[in-house]
């Protein structure tokens, strides 16, 4: 970590001195170079006045200057028109025809005309407000051969309309031949204006990837607020490319937004780096905020004359509000270990190193040193490169444990899952088991327990000894019925009868003898047809229901008399068994659970979705068991 992070502060220490060796280049008032022709200059000289052409100037009171010049140094407070005159030789060797000489203007502050010799070369569209703006507009200029003298002094008129508050006045001057200037016109467009448009194309593609990740994760505070400092920053440095002054009105309002930009943006710029190292300051924070909301007014509020020093003032305010915040955050990021942290403070100082020429540069006490503030934009796509690559490093990091343990834990999951599924197909085996016992224990009993009882109660009734073919007879009906049970144990062997009586009749056989013998009266009714044919089971199920009913009452109603109905309906098949015995208590009988009979109905019918209605008192019991043929989806077991 620590070796990576110091050859990382080597590789960015590096960059910067390559940036700086590369456009900390030198600039001078007048260059010229010794080619075909060598222009020799005489002076460079300015003077007040709004005249339109050089020939009503030959009277006028000129002072000699040097340039680059800001005519506020000699002239504070003043608004309007300055003419400067540069007196200059053609010093072309004898017998030469013509002179390919060109010329370079790095500035005019803010709008201008060019003359040689009494003959215009060039004007800007507006000369009044709204002014077009030349101040950081290189401008290359061929000098006419026919205009030039070779053998006396020759004069280049600029008449330059400048504002109090945007440093009027003339830049540097370059003559020679035509190919040099080309390429210092190359030159000076890349420093002045081509690095400007690679600094709002790079913030603003910064600031919509912050705004992006903001908006995406809302938690994310401090890109959001990178994002808004980007907005702000490309309109303050919008300012060096504007070659007019729309939308604005004229060259004030213009920059009155240009310092209003400023100084948002230094206040966003600042809430974005305490948010991006988790802090929070409410007090400082106040006191911001109402610091910029003060300047801000005060830009619109202060009155014209005193407009200049106030906008001065409050660039230099923002200007060391964001110096202080730098060293305060850098500060803070140098105590901590993590490296993205450290790479905002070596960020920050670097800008700061960077600002601090520009500002120099800005009050001309660095006149040879070019515009190094737009490369602070190519620092922080560096640093917010590197931050969102560890970012997405340290995301992928945590996905990939993540799958890991995802994996792990889906492992033990079907580990557990596979055991569980082990433990319920046992389960399920060992319920289906004791189903099947309790589906043969209903059957021994509703069936062959029936068919004992029958037996006991004809043996019991008999009045004189069984013969052996009697006896005989009755064990071949146990027989018979143990088949029975064996045989329509599947459901799918049991066939349907032909219609109701038929299904009814061995059930009424069985008992008619019995209730004879114990001089109970049989009511027997039985509908003809079937409306709908039930399935097997269902008549397999009523069947052993009614044939419990009807042994239940031989064992236990001490009845007299007995009704038996089989109603076949449109929707369900029914059967109603009533007595006028000594009847029970079904709420006990069902609470006390030893009645194996009533449980062996009950189950019996609910598997088919039916319904099972059982109501007793002395002298009359009634069973009702109904069985729907739509059945729903129930388990048979």
């Amino acid at each position: 970590m620590r070796a990576a992070l110091n050859t990382l502060l080597v590789l960015i220490a590096a960059l910067v001195l390559v940036l700086l060796f590369g456009f900390l280049t030198k600039n001078t008032q007048a260059q010229f170079h010794h080619q075909t022709c060598s222009p020799g200059i005489d002076g460079v000289y300015a003077v007040q006045s709004d005249s339109h052409s050089p020939e009503l100037l030959a009277q006028a009171d000129w002072q000699r200057v040097t340039l680059p010049d800001n005519w506020t140094t000699r002239w504070p407070n003043y608004t309007g028109v300055v003419w400067y005159r540069l007196d200059w030789q053609a010093n072309c060797p004898a017998g030469h025809k013509e002179a390919p000489l060109a010329l370079l203007i790095n500035s005019m502050n803010m709008a201008g005309k060019v003359w040689l010799n009494n003959q215009l070369l060039w004007s800007d569209a507006n000369l009044a407000e709204p002014l077009s703006r030349s101040w950081n507009s290189p401008r290359f200029l061929t000098l006419p051969g026919q205009s030039i003298n070779e053998t006396t002094p020759n004069q280049l008129y600029f008449r330059i309309t400048g504002d109090v508050l945007s440093s009027p006045g003339l830049g540097s001057i370059s003559m020679g031949e035509t190919q040099h200037i080309i390429a210092r016109f190359q030159e000076a467009t890349w420093h002045q204006r081509t690095i400007f448009h690679l600094n709002i194309i790079l913030s603003l593609t910064l600031g919509m990837v912050c705004g992006c990740i903001w908006l995406f994760r809302r938690q994310e505070v401090a890109y959001g607020w990178y994002a808004l400092a980007s907005v702000f920053w490309v309109g303050f440095i919008g300012n060096t490319l504007a070659t007019e002054t729309a939308p604005f009105r004229d060259t004030t309002s213009l920059t009155q937004f240009n310092i209003a930009f400023f100084t948002i943006y230094i206040l966003c710029f600042c809430i974005f780096s305490w948010r991006f190292l988790n802090k929070k300051f409410p007090r400082i924070e106040k006191f911001c905020f109402m610091l910029t909301l003060v300047l801000t007014a005060s830009i619109w509020l202060v009155p014209y004359p005193y407009l200049q020093p106030t906008l001065l003032g409050i660039f230099v305010i923002t200007i060391l509000l964001f110096k202080l915040n730098s060293l305060f955050v850098s500060f803070l990021c140098f105590r901590t270990k993590q490296l993205e942290f450290w790479l905002l403070g070596v960020t920050l100082i670097t800008c700061l190193a960077l600002s601090t020429i520009s500002l120099l540069s800005f009050f001309q006490l660095l006149n040879n040193i070019t515009g190094v503030l737009p490369y602070t934009s190519l620092l922080f796509a560096i640093f917010l490169s590197i931050t969102l690559a560890l970012h997405l490093s340290k995301s992928l990091r945590r996905i990939e444990r993540f799958n890991e343990e995802l994996n792990q834990k889906i492992i033990e999951a079907e580990q557990k899952l596979a055991y569980t599924l082990n433990y319920r197909h046992q389960l399920t085996i060992k319920n289906h088991q004791l189903k099947e016992r309790l589906n043969l224990a209903h059957e021994l009993h509703d069936g062959l327990g029936s068919a004992l009882v029958r037996a006991m109660i004809e043996v019991s009734h008999a009045k004189e000894t069984l013969s052996n073919k009697h006896t005989l007879s009755i064990l071949s009906l146990l027989r018979n019925d143990l088949r029975q049970i064996i045989d329509n144990f599947s459901e799918s062997q049991t066939k349907l009868p032909d219609n109701p009586i038929y299904w009814l009749a061995p059930l009424r056989n069985r008992f008619v003898q019995i209730f004879d013998d114990m001089d109970i009266e049989l009511q027997w009714e039985v509908d003809p047809e079937w409306v709908k044919p039930p399935t097997p089971l269902q008549c397999l199920t009523l069947y052993r229901v009614a044939e419990e009913a009807l042994t239940n009452i031989i064992k236990h109603s001490h009845a007299r008399k007995v009704s038996f109905r089989c109603a076949v309906g449109e929707k369900d098949l029914e059967l109603q068994i009533m007595d006028n015995g000594i009847g029970f208590n079904t709420v006990d009988i069902d609470r006390s659970g030893i009645s194996v009979g009533m449980r062996s109905m009950r189950a019996r019918v609910e598997r088919l979705a039916g319904m099972l209605e059982i109501q007793s008192r002395p002298g009359q019991t009634m069973i009702m068991a109904r069985a729907p043929y739509k059945l729903r989806k129930v388990e048979f077991g």
